[in-house]
């Protein structure tokens, strides 16, 4: 029986994006979350899943493009703007990897992401909790710098390194979903894939093509081609879920511009709804799929 994770990114982003993950977690229809430990409410995160699901598997989604840092702004001055935020986009991170500053530049990452390392320990031991995964936000760990840095952990602390390289499975789903697909999904799997076309993948992986767009039809698609595929024993399916009958809490934000205008999309909340789905799991298990947290 092949495995299958049903990852929620963005733990910690709002409290929002928390209820729907920790509802999807208590459901069963959740497995695994990944926790932005730079945010106001990772806190209440961790709380919510002491209380409710402290066997949930956890990974740092680490961040560098949306939020403060954990990290003294000062020990750090090419990554944060003069207000503290973190200043680049996905493409800005390239651009300065591949600048006169790169050295440097990428000292300062090894500093934040330390400092990210250190906060999801605390969290972990203080409640102990199930920490064995590792990925990002907006996948920036897919540059070379960053994935070696990365990779580096994974190995060391026997964590599962997320590969989101992802297949557009069969021409029949090409025909199908292609209108669904936004242009930057295309772009950004082009990107990611060639980025990571030499890195060893061990679980299967799907959320670029349709990130933030997984809907019923388009998660029965997804179930359907991982029951045929023969590459992989494990696979994963990340979402992006939020559950809008929670106040927004606007003004305790702190995010990126791209990120609040995603974090208010009603498509995060038909994720939410997807995942709301009572018998979700027995969907799952006629296509002779185990859906299970990272083991």
């Amino acid at each position: 029986m092949k495995k299958l994770i049903i990852n929620a990114d963005d733990l910690g982003f709002s409290p929002a994006v928390n209820s729907a993950i920790l509802r999807g977690v208590i459901l069963g229809n959740i497995t695994a979350a990944s926790l932005m430990v730079n945010m106001p409410f990772a806190e209440d995160a961790v709380a919510g899943v002491q209380n409710y699901c402290n066997d949930l598997s956890l990974a740092l989604h680490f961040t560098l493009t949306s939020g403060k840092p954990v990290s003294e702004p000062s020990a750090i001055p090419l990554l944060v703007d003069s207000s503290g935020m973190f200043r680049w986009s996905f493409f800005g991170l390239m651009r300065m990897l591949r600048s006169k500053d790169s050295e440097q530049f990428i000292r300062q990452i090894q500093i934040e992401f330390s400092a990210q390392m250190q906060r999801m320990d605390n969290f972990v031991t203080k409640n102990r909790l199930r920490f064995n995964h590792l990925d990002s936000h907006q996948h920036i760990h897919v540059m070379p710098p960053i994935f070696n840095l990365l990779q580096e952990e994974s190995e060391k602390r026997k964590l599962l390194l997320r590969i989101p390289r992802e297949n557009f499975g069969s021409l029949k789903r090409v025909i199908k979903r292609c209108y669904a697909w936004a242009p930057q999904g295309l772009i950004k799997r082009a990107i990611l894939n060639y980025h990571l076309k030499y890195a060893k993948q061990k679980t299967g992986y799907f959320g670029i093509l349709e990130s933030g767009k997984i809907d019923d039809y388009s998660l029965q698609e997804i179930i359907r081609i991982i029951e045929k595929d023969e590459n992989f024993d494990q696979y994963e399916i990340n979402i992006h879920p939020s559950d809008f009958s929670v106040a927004p809490n606007d003004d305790l934000l702190c995010c990126s511009q791209g990120d609040y205008k995603f974090h208010h999309s009603q498509l995060r909340n038909k994720e939410f709804q997807t995942v709301q789905k009572p018998n979700l799991k027995n969907i799952i298990k006629k296509y002779n799929i185990k859906l299970t947290g990272i083991e």
